[in-house]
Parts: C-alpha cells; sequence; structure tokens
C-alpha cells in the first residue's frame, strides 16, 4: 500500500511511462501478468463502496450498477505504472485514469496488492457512473472481494444534480455500507455564496444501507431550512433506491376551515404484493368527529381496478348546521375499473355513491378522491367493441343528485342501453353511408318507466366546385319506438301525457353551402364565408305524448345552429322546414394577431312548440347567436359568444372573457350574462363576474388574486381567493386562501386555509395550488 513498508520504485520489474501508457487490463504480457485485472477490480471496488451514495438517498436517485457490469475490460492511462514483484504490488501514478465502458475513474495514484487482496486510490479521486453520478473522494480502500472497504470525505452529485457528502464511509460483509455524518440536498448552491447553506438539506450523525433488507436508515437526523434545524428525528428508515414500492407513511395533509376547524389527514401506503396496495388515511376532524379514509389499488393480467371510501360516524345535525341529538353515519365509495377481453372489446366500471348530498363538500373530498363532477354522482357499468368503423356498447347507469332539490325518486336507472355505430367508407360518388342504432330502458320509483328502441341512417355527399363553393347533401331518417309506464307521482315535469306503445318515424333532408373568399394585401390575409343550410322535415306538433329523458336542455348558441337536430339526445327532434344561415370572418396577420367572427340565425317555415320558451328557438325566427374573438397581441385577448333578441338585439346571453399582460402580470376578466327569460328556476337575471390577477414576483414567486360576484338583483360576493407559491429545483411551497360567500344545510359559507409543502425526492406528492 502507498505510504506503508518499503518505498516502491527501486525494486520494480516493469515500468511504463507516458509514451506507452495506454494498459489494457485484458491484454496484458507475460511480464506484468501478475497485475492482470488490476484496473477491473479497482472500478469494482470503487463502484461497491459508492453503493450507499446512489442507494441511499430517497427515491428518485439513480441505482449503483451490478456486479456483471465489471466483466468487460478496463482500459489505465498513467504518467507512470509499475510492478513491485518483492511485495506483489501494481501501481499507477500521475494523471490516473481507467475506463470500463461508460465508467470513469480518475485519481492521483492507483494500487492493488495482490498478497492481501487491497485496492487503494488517493488524491483527488473521483468515479463517473454510466447513470450520471459523480463521486468525489480523497481516499478508497476496498478488500476482502470488495466485500470491506472504508472511504474518506466523499461527495457524490447525482444524476438528477442533488449533492450528498459523508466525512467517511465503511463497507462491512458486503452488505452493509455505513457512512458518518452525512449530508443530502438537492437544492443548488448560491452562486454568489457557494458557503451558504441550500435551501433545505437533511444531515444524519450516521446512515446505514442494508442491501439484502433494502432499506436506508439514518440516527440522528435534521432537516435544516436556509440553514437552521427545524425538525428532528432520532430514527428514520426508508427503502432504498431499488424498491419500487414499500410500505409506510405519506406526506400528511393539513387543512382549516372556520366551519369544521382543522383537518389533518395522515396516510399509511401497504403494499400487499407486486400488484395490488393500499392507502389507508385517519382524517382528524377538529369540530366533528373523525374520518377513516382509504384507497385500495390492483392491477391484473387484463387491466386494473381502484376503489376509495370513507366513513365517519358524524355528529347529528339540522339544515342549519346546528348539532342535535343522535349520530349520523356518513361515508361515500367510489370506483373504476378497466379490463381488456381481446384486441377489440374490453369492459369496465365507474362507482360512485355517497350517503347524503352534502357529505363530501362538508369533507373537503371532492378534490382529494378525485371527482369530477359535484352536483351527479355517476355510476356505470359497461363493455364496448371497436372494429374499424364500426362501434359497439352496452351501458347501465344510476346517478345521485348533490342539488338541494334533486328528488331521489325521479332519479333513473339506465338498465340497459345498448347502442351500435357504423360509418361506411365513401362510395363512388364521394358519399358515406352511415348508421346508428340503440335500445334504452329506464326505471325509477316514481315519474315514468320507458324502453325506447331507435334507429338513425343517413348517407351524406359532400361537394366542391372548381371556383370554390361548398355544397353538402344529407339525407336521414330516424325511427323510434317507445313504452311507456307512469307511475306514482307527476311531479316530474318531463312526464309523457300517454301511456303505452307510440312509434315515430322522421324523414330529414338537408342541403348545405358555403363559399370562403380569400384575399392577401400584404402581411393581412382576410377570409369570408358566407354560409347557409336548408332542412326538411315533417312537422310534429306535439312531441309531448313521447318520454324525455335525453333532450331536456337546449344551449342555443353558435357551435349548434347548423347542427341537424339541435337537441343533445334523441327523444326530442327538430321537426319542420327550416333556413340556416351566417357569416364567418377572419383577419390575420403574418406577424400574429387575429380577428375573427360569426354571426347567424335560423327560420322555421312553420310554427312548432318544441323548444321551450326563453331557448331562442322557441320562434319561427330564432334569435342572433354568434361570437367575436380578438387578439391584436400576445399581452391581450377577449372573445365574446352572445345571444340576442331577434326583435330589440339586446343580449339574453352572453359570455365574456378578456385577458391582458404578459405571463408576469396577467389580468383575466370573464363575465357571464343570462336573462331572465331564458331561466326555468330563478326569478330574476344571473350576472356573475370573475376576476382573477396572476404575476411572478421573480422566477421562484408567484401569486393569484380571484374573486367572483354576482351583480345585478342578487348582488353580492361569491367567492375569493388568493396564492401565494415558491417554487425552485428542490422545493414547492404554497399557501391558498378561499372564502366562499355561499352555502346550504350543513355546508354553510366557510373560509379555508391550505398549506403546501413540497420537498423534492422526499416524497412523490404533487399538487397544484392554482
Amino acid at each position: 500500500m502507498p505510504g506503508h513498508g518499503r518505498p516502491i520504485g527501486d525494486t520494480e520489474t516493469t515500468r511504463r511511462r507516458r509514451g506507452d501508457r495506454h494498459w489494457d487490463a485484458a491484454r496484458l504480457d507475460s511480464s506484468t501478468t501478475a497485475a492482470r485485472g488490476a484496473g477491473a477490480r479497482l472500478v469494482m471496488a470503487i463502484a461497491a463502496l459508492a453503493l450507499f451514495l446512489t442507494a441511499s438517498p430517497p427515491p428518485g436517485a439513480a441505482q449503483s450498477p451490478q456486479r456483471g457490469d465489471f466483466e468487460q475490460p478496463a482500459l489505465l492511462t498513467a504518467d507512470e505504472v509499475t510492478y513491485d514483484e518483492e511485495l506483489d504490488i501494481a501501481t499507477a501514478r500521475g494523471n490516473v485514469e481507467i475506463s470500463q465502458g461508460l465508467r470513469v475513474l480518475r485519481a492521483d495514484t492507483v494500487s492493488y496488492n495482490r498478497r492481501t487482496n487491497v485496492v487503494t486510490a488517493s488524491g483527488n479521486v473521483s468515479l463517473r457512473e454510466p447513470s450520471g453520478e459523480v463521486l468525489f473522494a480523497d481516499y478508497f480502500e476496498v478488500t476482502d472481494q470488495m466485500r470491506e472497504g472504508v472511504a474518506q470525505n466523499l461527495r457524490v452529485l447525482l444524476s438528477d444534480q442533488a449533492r450528498l457528502a459523508a466525512v467517511s464511509g465503511s463497507r462491512s460483509d458486503g452488505n452493509l455500507t455505513a457512512a458518518r455524518k452525512v449530508v443530502y440536498s438537492p437544492c443548488e448552491l448560491c452562486r454568489d455564496d457557494p458557503t451558504r447553506a441550500p435551501l433545505w438539506q437533511i444531515k444524519a450523525a450516521r446512515v446505514v444501507h442494508d442491501q439484502a433488507a433494502r432499506k436506508v436508515t439514518y440516527n440522528d437526523a435534521w432537516l435544516e431550512v436556509a440553514g437552521v434545524p427545524v425538525i428532528y428525528t432520532p430514527y428514520l428508515s426508508h427503502p432504498d433506491g431499488t424498491v419500487e414500492r414499500a410500505s409506510g407513511f405519506l406526506a400528511p395533509g393539513f387543512s382549516r376551515s372556520n366551519v369544521i376547524g382543522t383537518l389533518i389527514s395522515v396516510p399509511y401506503f401497504v403494499v400487499l404484493g407486486p400488484t395490488s396496495d393500499v392507502t389507508i388515511e385517519p382524517i382528524y376532524v377538529e369540530k366533528d368527529r373523525p374520518v377513516i379514509a382509504g384507497e385500495y389499488r390492483q392491477r391484473t393480467r387484463t387491466g386494473g381496478f381502484n376503489f376509495s371510501a370513507s366513513a365517519t360516524n358524524a355528529k347529528n345535525r339540522d339544515d342549519n348546521n346546528n348539532v342535535i341529538d343522535g349520530d349520523d353515519f356518513r361515508g361515500h365509495v367510489k370506483g373504476t375499473g378497466r379490463f381488456d377481453i381481446d384486441d377489440e372489446w374490453r369492459w369496465g366500471f365507474d362507482v360512485q355513491r355517497s350517503t347524503d348530498d352534502t357529505y363530501l363538500e362538508r369533507y373537503r373530498l371532492f378534490q382529494r378522491f378525485r371527482f369530477l363532477d359535484s352536483t351527479t354522482l355517476t355510476s356505470n357499468a359497461f363493455t364496448e367493441g371497436f372494429r374499424g368503423r364500426n362501434y359497439a356498447a352496452a351501458n347501465t347507469y344510476l346517478f345521485q343528485g348533490l342539488r338541494p332539490e334533486d328528488d331521489p325518486g325521479l332519479s333513473p336507472a339506465v338498465l340497459p342501453l345498448l347502442q351500435y355505430n357504423y360509418v361506411g367508407q365513401p362510395d363512388a360518388w364521394g358519399g358515406r353511408l352511415s348508421f346508428d342504432t340503440s335500445a334504452l330502458s329506464i326505471y325509477r320509483s316514481e315519474g315514468t318507466q320507458d324502453q325506447r328502441l331507435s334507429g338513425r341512417g343517413g348517407w351524406l355527399l359532400p361537394y366542391v366546385t372548381s371556383d370554390g363553393h361548398i355544397f353538402s347533401f344529407l339525407a336521414m331518417v330516424q325511427g323510434d319506438l317507445y313504452n311507456v309506464n307512469r307511475i306514482g307521482s307527476p311531479a316530474d315535469p318531463f312526464r309523457p301525457t300517454e301511456d303505452g306503445v307510440s312509434a315515430r318515424l322522421f324523414p330529414q333532408l338537408s342541403f348545405g353551402w358555403s363559399y370562403p373568399m380569400i384575399r392577401r394585401d400584404g402581411p393581412i390575409r382576410t377570409i369570408i364565408e358566407p354560409i347557409a343550410s336548408f332542412v326538411a322535415a315533417p312537422k310534429i306538433s306535439d312531441q309531448d305524448r313521447y318520454p324525455n329523458e335525453d333532450s331536456r336542455s337546449v344551449e342555443f348558441d353558435d357551435t349548434n345552429l347548423f347542427r341537424l337536430n339541435r337537441f343533445s339526445g334523441l327523444d326530442r327532434v327538430d321537426s319542420g322546414q327550416r333556413i340556416n344561415y351566417g357569416l364567418r370572418a377572419h383577419v390575420s396577420r403574418a406577424t400574429g394577431g387575429y380577428l375573427s367572427g360569426f354571426i347567424g340565425q335560423s327560420y322555421r317555415f312553420q310554427e312548432v312548440d318544441a323548444f321551450s320558451p326563453g331557448s331562442g328557438l322557441d320562434d319561427q325566427e330564432s334569435n342572433i347567436v354568434g361570437r367575436v374573438r380578438f387578439s391584436p397581441h400576445e399581452w391581450f385577448g377577449a372573445t365574446y359568444r352572445f345571444q340576442l333578441d331577434k326583435d330589440d338585439f339586446s343580449a339574453l346571453r352572453s359570455i365574456t372573457g378578456v385577458s391582458l399582460g404578459p405571463q408576469a402580470l396577467r389580468l383575466s376578466f370573464s363575465h357571464a350574462f343570462f336573462d331572465q327569460s331564458t331561466q326555468t328556476q330563478e326569478p330574476f337575471d344571473i350576472e356573475q363576474i370573475t376576476t382573477a390577477l396572476t404575476g411572478h414576483l421573480s422566477e421562484r414567486w408567484r401569486f393569484q388574486v380571484r374573486e367572483t360576484r354576482s351583480i345585478g338583483e342578487d348582488d353580492g360576493q361569491l367567492l375569493f381567493g388568493a396564492s401565494l407559491i415558491y417554487e425552485d429545483e428542490c422545493i414547492l411551497a404554497g399557501v391558498d386562501f378561499t372564502r366562499r360567500f355561499v352555502g346550504s344545510r350543513d355546508n354553510p359559507p366557510d373560509s379555508t386555509i391550505v398549506l403546501r409543502v413540497i420537498l423534492r425526492n422526499l416524497g412523490e406528492l404533487r399538487s397544484n395550488v392554482y
């Protein structure tokens, strides 16, 4: 070993100098056979000692290479390579570099003692791993087939730019790697003062990595923020980087509401097997009883499923949120599954049920368990198949309304809905056939039970003339067969007027035309396109004798003006003859910026009563619909969509959106207006304004302030919120304040504060405050 025994050099029998300094450890001649493999052994030894550096950081750090990676030849270069036959030591000095594949070791001196099987490296030692880690040390020594070793003054730059350092490290039994006085941080050092403590770091008196157990333990560990110790633990353990999933506590959650007080959740993750796991999450509620929640996940050979559920034995409350005698069991269940049958067919399910209509909102569970709709819970089981242009599906549905006015007795159960859709290839004229059919059966405890068999087929022929006129012809026929059974209370406003079996045959013809005209004036391009269509169909004066399950609302706007049926479903048809007409225009600059717009109207030749008053289609001459979009610069954009009264051009429905400013400071504004005549339940106009100001205070700090306010007869603030976020390469921290000014029953208006702190590499928590 260098520094021990007599000096090397006087008794050496082999010497290589810079002029012939490339030494392939797999191809040595007979005079250097004793040193064969020294370079490969050395690289292997250094990587073995470095194991705790690449595995002991939190999940996310790269893993150490396997032993088999070191079996390929190693190339050694140095200013001087000697071999002492008397001591049986091979030594390389001066700019030593050992390359083996993509792994590179550099040091001032490297030696290998065959008698003691000891490999040492000293002086500016660095090891670059293929995975991107770079290890630095002052001294390494490994022995006993790399099962034992020590290192001094270790530093590691991980592939994700995180850093780890230790005063010393040791390896024993080929399995346990220990480090003393360890510091770890993924944060970048200050450019102006690299000696300043990083934003956060973990310090531990001792770290031990047990490879057999695949576990890393810390003793006397501190979490420091800006150099200040904030959290201490005498003992901490987590799986090493080779473990993808392991049981243990996840990041806790904190929030506060003035209605239910502080909520603290402490989730615990349990691995049940290679394809399944469960999260158990008790939730402490300050002003009510605790909630126990959990989520089970499993992958199968053909797909996967997950279920979440929660429950609490809550204090019983009246509609004014006052505690009354007794307890109230409350909870929910939610599940999703998707499974492949073969390459063309699959089946699945979605389950969403709650004990009552305010539970999920009161305990802030909509976002926690990823519900997409806060007004209706939908449960569904289905199977579906795709083959070419064909699609077939069978569905069942259950609905649970969460609004105060929802009547559970009128909630439908769809058992089942069968569908088949076909779209053909273009024929010799360029036309295309299509066919859709469905069978539907609906059950209720009161109201209407009905069954429907429906089919619709058509032929579409598009045609473009040589001078740019675009024509289309569509012929379609729809047939429906109903069986209606009215039961219970007649409170259902969509209850049909007749029981029994009824049938309907409804043909339609449509002719469409448009003529886009384009003009260029330097960098300005203008497109003007008149559009018109004529639709012919028989008039159906009385549609109330048929049930109405899927056509209960119509939002007449620029998107459905030219549709063959302005109703969303099949139960109501757009009968009679009508003409639709409109004008589309678009002006843009080559350097950016545009102005586009559309305006249109519909005229029906007969009077029909299928559309409800206030829809905009209840008269022969429809209201005027359109949109305008304007963006002269990337710092400004505006959109205006409207429905105007056909007589006085007053706005009956309008949605306006404006955004102003760069990303550094951007103001967003939206205004929604719905005239009382277009509402079926509200006795006054609905008018709301939403404003949001988003800004970047610096490269790492950003904020948002938002407000929603009702104006007009129902004047008042509805929602106010503010968020402040800090984000850099190693931390995401944010605080969000939300004040709701509306509520109902046991979920009255409240204020909520949510604080989130996410330390990189310490967990898998992912969230955005806004």
